[in-house]
């Protein structure tokens, strides 16, 4: 028989806990052999304040899912894109949910979405969102965790007033001199890719090293940047070969691909 799995709050007594979906059901959006479950909607059981089950499950994307949220009803869900194989989460309430409900089902929120393990970022989740607009909000998510990580990890000391005023000019310059340092090696790496034909693969130091999609060789997937790496660089990249990589479940590659530098 199905355990179903519980998510329990710290805040809440132990009467109150989640009676969640079986692990199955967010599994089988997470399975990309299987095409006939791609998305899941879930809320609360309309006779239970904490019960929550699955409302709606199908496929279509993205596109299918914003069209089944329900109306007056808090939900949680969960999708996998179809054009990249990442996952995605999110919430959603619309105007006419009751004040109560949405109160109640924001406390639940981060324990409900944390057992919607493997996802890449929560979106914004609206009735009308495609699968582009998901794939954008994934993307500036991802930078913007990237700027985040870079910054924290070169913390600066803070200067005086006093030592701050002077040097001012002297950073300045300093700062130009490296932008445009940077700019001459990206240059160097856009100029290294134009030059490889179709067919041809990318040396995973310049793969890694492409922020801009649009520097990529025309015949270079952005989603799916590591098929451009040759045998050899793929098995050391990813400690396997490509066909074992082809096997993993989609959350699974996403993960190494990050892990990479290659996301």
């Amino acid at each position: 028989a199905d355990v179903a799995l519980m998510v329990l709050l710290p805040s809440f007594p132990f009467s109150d806990m989640i009676n969640f979906f079986t692990p199955e059901a967010w599994e089988e959006v997470r399975d990309n052999r299987n095409p006939a479950v791609d998305w899941l909607i879930a809320g609360f059981d309309r006779r239970s304040k904490t019960d929550i089950t699955v409302l709606k499950k199908g496929n279509g994307g993205v596109a299918r899912c914003s069209s089944e949220l329900p109306h007056g009803l808090a939900c949680f869900g969960g999708c996998r894109l179809m054009t990249s194989g990442r996952f995605v989460t999110f919430f959603y309430a619309d105007e006419d949910t009751p004040t109560m409900q949405k109160g109640r089902a924001s406390m639940y929120k981060n324990g409900v979405l944390n057992v919607l393990c493997g996802s890449d970022c929560e979106v914004t989740m609206r009735p009308g969102l495609n699968e582009d607009e998901a794939l954008l909000q994934v993307s500036s998510d991802v930078s913007t965790s990237a700027a985040i990580r870079s910054s924290s990890a070169t913390p600066t000391k803070p200067l005086s007033k006093k030592k701050a005023d002077k040097p001012h000019r002297i950073n300045q310059k300093t700062s130009q001199i490296d932008a445009g340092r940077k700019t001459e090696n990206n240059a160097d790496i856009v100029s290294s890719t134009q030059q490889l034909e179709v067919g041809n693969s990318v040396p995973y130091e310049i793969l890694k090293g492409i922020y801009d999609p649009a520097d990529l060789p025309s015949w270079v997937d952005p989603l799916n940047r590591e098929e451009a790496l040759s045998e050899e660089d793929f098995s050391k990249v990813f400690g396997m070969h490509r066909k074992e990589f082809h096997s993993l479940p989609a959350w699974k590659r996403s993960q190494e691909k990050k892990a990479a530098g290659l996301f």
